[in-house]
């Protein structure tokens, strides 16, 4: 995913943007307390170094490592919100690290994150690693829940471009692409607003029930007394077939003299 790549989040830094993105287990960090040696003292000949140091000593280590280092009590069970049939809960743990991607190329040290790490209960091993930037007093909850919105994110974005033809537009220009999203998005935002202010309707439901007619409304077009129609006897036709078992009687024929 987006989340391994290290330049894509230090992008998202840069910009002032905060992130939760998942990580492999095998990405590698420095543990609270913990960060890379500093630059070589200088000799006062040639360049001063100015670049981060590892050695054989002092490594990183792998948030897959660091998870399974961490004691059982630092992991603990959270429910996130309220499913269709019963809460979605799991069981995480919560720790500050710094990321350590090539920082020995790097001349300032990372700022500390969160990692956010799952681990079901009655798995060998831990099940997902999240890296955020929320600030050092979100709580585990907080963690948790902003983590899981991805699946209400992509929920939107596939009602979006079922429901209201986010996916239809066919320019090539950022300008006319940006004014169609807007539209929609304000559009899917009404529809939001709408179906909170009735929280009894189902999704697809009208929101407001057809208004009763009076008796004497007449639609557009028609009189107020309906015209009154011929009446048919549809039985007068039938009046000379002859009944079961008679035989059929003569008809008359036209002869044409010669």
């Amino acid at each position: 995913g987006y989340g391994n790549d290290t330049g894509f989040r230090d992008g998202l830094t840069e910009l002032g943007l905060i992130y939760a993105v998942g990580v492999q287990g095998t990405t590698t960090v420095w543990p609270e307390g913990e960060a890379p040696l500093p630059p070589k003292p200088w000799k006062g000949v040639g360049r001063k170094p100015r670049l981060l140091r590892r050695d054989a000593e002092h490594r990183p280590v792998s948030v897959k490592a660091l998870a399974l280092g961490l004691p059982a009590s630092a992991y603990r069970t959270v429910t996130w919100r309220q499913g269709s049939n019963t809460a979605l809960s799991g069981r995480f743990a919560a720790v500050r690290v710094r990321a350590a991607h090539r920082d020995q190329q790097r001349t300032a040290v990372r700022d500390e994150e969160w990692l956010l790490i799952e681990w079901p209960e009655g798995q060998q091993e831990p099940e997902k690693y999240v890296l955020s930037t929320l600030p050092a007093d979100t709580s585990l909850e907080r963690l948790v829940a902003v983590t899981r919105m991805r699946w209400r994110i992509e929920r939107d974005y596939q009602e979006l471009k079922q429901e209201f033809g986010l996916a239809h537009y066919e320019g090539r220009g950022w300008r006319g692409f940006h004014h169609h999203a807007s539209l929609c998005i304000a559009a899917y935002g009404f529809l939001v607003a709408e179906r909170l202010r009735h929280p009894d309707t189902q999704k697809n439901a009208t929101l407001r029930p057809p208004s009763a007619l009076p008796q004497e409304y007449v639609p557009r077009g028609r009189s107020a007394a309906p015209a009154s129609s011929t009446q048919l006897d549809h039985d007068l036709a039938l009046a000379d077939r002859p009944a079961a078992g008679e035989p059929s009687r003569s008809l008359s024929v036209l002869r044409t003299e010669k």
